[in-house]
C-alpha cells in the first residue's frame, strides 16, 4: 500500500492504518533507538511493543548489538518491561555464531569486540578468545615481532569493542594475513549519539581499521544481510511477505527489511531524521530507494491507536 513512499501514518485516519497493519503477522523490532536508548527504555515502547504482541502477532527483536549475548539482550528487554520471548531475540553475534555453525567450523576464533560473541560461539561449541584491555609495553614494533600467536585459529570477527586497542589490532591483522582465515565483521554501524554532540564509535570504524590494513573485506553478517535471520525464515516462524520491520535507520534497518521482503517503519526516536529520508525518496534514485521506508511514525508507541 505505501512501498517506499515513508509515507507519515499520523497524517491518515486511523482506519486505513488499521487496515494496512492487519496483514502482519509478524512485526521485529530494532532495539536501540526504537525500544531503548543505552540503558532507558524509550517513553511508551514498553506498552507498544507488548500490545503488539496482546494482538496475537508475533514479535522478534532483531539487534545489530553484539556486546552482549542474545539471551542477555532478552533478559535486560525484560527488566525494562518487555514481553520477549525465549528465542525470539536475535543479534549479530548470535548470526556470525549461526553462520560458522553452518559450516561446520572446527577452529578456534580470534575476536575484536563484546564478550557477547564468544558466548554465542560457545553456545554452538566452537572455541573463541580474546585479549582485553592488553597494553603495549615496548614499541609497537617489538609487540608485533614478539607475540604469540594461535596456529589453530580459522577466523577473526570483529564488532564493537569498547576497549578497542593496537594491541588487537595487530594480532588481528596477523591472523588475516593468511588468506584461507575468514573475516567476518558483526555490523557496519558507524556511530551511537549520546547527547551532546557526543557519539561512541561504532564497529564500522573499528572493522574499517583492520580493513586498511589487510586489504581484506569482511563478510558483515549483522542487519542488513539476511542471513540473522535465515534460521526463523527457513523454519516458518517469520513469512517476509507478512513481516514488517520498525527500525530508526536506513542503511541497517529500512535496507534489511527491502532485502528481506519485509516492509517497514521507520520511527524518529533514532538517529535517523524524516527529512533526510524524504530527500532520498524525492530524488527517487533507484539505488537509494531502497533505503527509503514505506511508513513513518515519529515514536513506536505511536502505533497504539491503530491496533
Amino acid at each position: 500500500m505505501f512501498k517506499q513512499t515513508c509515507t507519515n501514518l499520523t497524517t491518515l485516519s486511523i482506519q486505513r492504518v488499521r487496515q494496512w497493519l492487519n496483514g502482519f503477522e509478524t512485526i521485529i523490532c530494532d532495539a536501540d533507538g526504537v525500544l531503548w536508548h543505552f540503558d532507558k527504555a524509550i517513553d511508551g515502547s514498553v506498552e507498544a511493543f507488548n500490545a503488539i504482541q496482546d494482538t496475537g502477532r508475533n514479535t522478534f527483536i532483531v539487534t545489530n548489538n553484539s556486546c552482549l549475548c542474545s539471551e542477555k539482550i532478552r533478559l535486560k528487554a525484560r527488566d525494562f518491561g518487555f514481553n520477549v520471548r525465549k528465542d525470539h531475540v536475535l543479534n549479530s553475534g548470535k548470526s556470525v555464531a549461526s553462520f560458522l555453525s553452518s559450516k561446520n567450523f572446527q577452529q578456534k576464533v580470534f575476536v575484536v569486540g563484546g564478550v557477547g560473541i564468544i558466548e554465542e560461539l560457545a553456545a554452538v561449541n566452537i572455541c573463541a578468545f580474546q585479549f582485553r584491555n592488553e597494553k603495549i609495553k615496548k614499541s609497537m614494533r617489538d609487540f608485533a615481532l614478539e607475540m604469540e600467536v594461535d596456529e589453530d585459529v580459522g577466523a577473526v570477527v570483529v564488532g564493537r569493542d569498547d576497549s578497542f586497542n593496537m594491541c588487537s589490532v595487530i594480532r588481528a591483522c596477523h591472523y588475516l594475513r593468511n588468506p584461507q582465515i575468514l573475516f567476518l565483521g558483526c555490523c557496519l554501524d558507524a556511530a551511537y549519539p549520546i547527547g551532546n554532540n557526543r557519539v561512541l564509535a561504532g564497529a564500522a570504524a573499528m572493522i574499517a581499521l583492520v580493513k586498511t590494513i589487510t586489504s581484506r573485506k569482511p563478510l558483515i553478517l549483522g542487519k542488513p544481510n539476511p542471513w540473522i535471520v535465515r534460521e526463523p525464515i527457513e523454519s516458518g516462524a517469520i513469512n517476509p511477505a507478512t513481516t514488517l520491520m520498525i527500525g530508526d535507520t536506513l542503511e541497517t534497518d529500512i535496507k534489511f527489511a527491502n532485502y528481506n521482503g519485509f516492509q517497514s517503519i521507520l520511527v524518529g526516536s533514532g538517529v535517523t531524521e524524516l527529512e533526510k529520508v524524504e530527500r532520498i525518496r524525492d530524488r527517487g534514485q533507484k539505488k537509494q530507494m531502497r533505503l527509503v521506508p514505506d511508513a513513518y511514525l515519529p515514536r513506536l508507541c505511536d502505533i497504539i491507536e491503530y491496533l
